[in-house]
């Protein structure tokens, strides 16, 4: 199925690695003009030299900072002219532990990341995006927003923010026919679970590959399909999100787990 992206103006948030690394290189091999930013510059050089075609922009941007996200805002405007999809996909744990291991600062600086870029750059490029033929708004949440556990507390609240906050815009855009969604991921081996595996071979004398691989088995046992996900699965989603067959779908939620929730409704 041709999902007509070729020529599509799309931007990325933190696509320096995992979920919006794979998304930059799928949406270029479809032909879209992509615009990601990350902290690294590294991973962004790194990712400019495999991604096809031409008229791309990769660019440093802090998105904790807001003079940093109106910078990268006017050079998405002056390089690609408009957008026709925003994918606010940027976030982190930041820090492992309980309720009991994390701090005020913690939950703001969650906040900070996890939340307030989506509604800063919705904000500066709702403009645009009004002028586009095919607009949409895709979020990168998580099923930790709807289903938290002991851990990480701080990230769940901020997930379950950003689907609420999903449906909010959809309703406030929907009389200019820009359709607003998210997608929830499962565990989906990204650069957060590699921390765990750092943080983990500090206190152990096993070797990192090896806690790796026990943590790759151990979580895919909750899954219905026996494995962790990778970033490549995430991407079929957000590619249909983003194309014309999703037309009459905004305000919605798609979970993509390997059947962890396994929710009839």
């Amino acid at each position: 199925m041709d999902l007509n992206l070729a020529g599509r103006k799309v931007l990325i948030t933190g696509a320096g690695d995992g979920i919006g690394r794979a998304l930059a290189l799928e949406f270029a091999e479809m032909g879209a003009q992509v615009a990601g930013c990350a902290r690294s510059e590294d991973r962004l050089t790194s990712l400019s030299k495999e991604v096809e075609g031409q008229g791309h922009l990769f660019y440093p941007t802090d998105l904790t900072k807001p003079e940093a996200i109106q910078i990268f805002h006017d050079k998405v405007m002056e390089t690609l002219g408009g957008l026709d999809v925003l994918i606010n996909n940027a976030g982190s744990i930041l820090k492992l532990g309980d309720f009991n291991d994390v701090t005020d600062q913690d939950w703001l600086d969650s906040f900070n990341i996890n939340l307030m870029p989506a509604v800063r750059l919705s904000r500066l490029f709702i403009p645009a995006l009004k002028h586009s033929g095919a607009p949409r708004i895709i979020n990168i949440s998580s099923i930790a927003g709807s289903r938290p556990g002991d851990v990480f507390p701080h990230y769940s609240a901020m997930k379950a923010a950003m689907s609420n906050f999903t449906v909010s815009l959809a309703q406030t855009l929907a009389s200019e026919k820009i359709l607003v969604n998210s997608v929830s991921p499962g565990p989906v081996w990204t650069r957060s679970w590699q921390k765990e595996v750092d943080l983990a071979s500090k206190n152990s004398d096993k070797n990192p590959g090896d806690i790796e691989e026990e943590i790759k088995t151990g979580t895919a046992q909750s899954v219905l399909l026996k494995r962790m996900g990778m970033p490549e699965d995430i991407s079929g989603i957000v590619l249909f999100l983003a194309s014309d067959r999703s037309s009459w779908i905004t305000g919605s939620n798609f979970t993509v787990d390997g059947g962890v929730n396994l929710n009839p409704f």
